[in-house]
């Protein structure tokens, strides 16, 4: 009877002729010891309810400086956030500066509503940064590198008196460092 040709004793038997099995059992050894303190080591991530109240802390923060919804002018949708694992919170909202110009309201002049939309827009943009550089250092559940972002969204109700008025602000604060709030206009 034929018996087929194996290496495989060749390939199992390997680590124990080659330059010592005593290496190989230590660096079998030395890479479990890796693998296994980058598992431990790994950060834990804050607990369900410490990022939900977080969360709704800004939420709160931001509805009551922007004020509440109103139809054709003012909040259109209300903040609303969210946690990002390795970033922090984002809370996202959508506001109209003035209402846009129709025959059944007394008319304003273009000046008039490019001061107007100008000022609330300078307004909202102390406001929310004077709320972030307050708020983010009190949060507990982000660590001291994640960051804070508001998403401000705008429409432009009057694009024809308003040109250059931004579609979104961002606003952003890293934990450790609430006195410098960046702000990101889009167009």
């Amino acid at each position: 009877m034929v018996q087929q040709f194996s290496y495989w004793h060749n390939v199992r038997d390997y680590s124990s002729k080659c330059l010592g099995g005593e290496f190989f059992k230590f660096f079998k050894f030395l890479l479990f010891v890796l693998l296994t303190a980058g598992i431990v080591s790994g950060q834990a991530s804050p607990p369900d309810e410490k990022i939900k109240a977080d969360v709704r802390t800004i939420q709160n923060a931001v509805n009551e400086i922007m004020g509440t919804p109103v139809p054709g002018g003012g909040v259109l949708q209300v903040a609303r956030g969210a946690y990002l694992d390795g970033y922090g919170i984002v809370v996202s909202l959508e506001v109209a500066f003035d209402p846009p110009v129709n025959p059944f309201t007394p008319q304003k002049s273009p000046e008039e509503i490019r001061t107007t939309a100008t000022q609330r827009l300078k307004e909202a943009q102390e406001k929310l940064t004077s709320v972030l550089k307050q708020k983010v250092a009190l949060l507990e559940s982000i660590a001291p590198s994640d960051s804070v972002s508001v998403i401000l969204n705008i429409l432009n109700t009057n694009p024809a008196y308003l040109p250059d008025m931004p579609s979104q602000v961002i606003f952003s604060v890293k934990k450790q460092d609430t006195a410098r709030v960046s702000i990101k206009s889009y167009k």
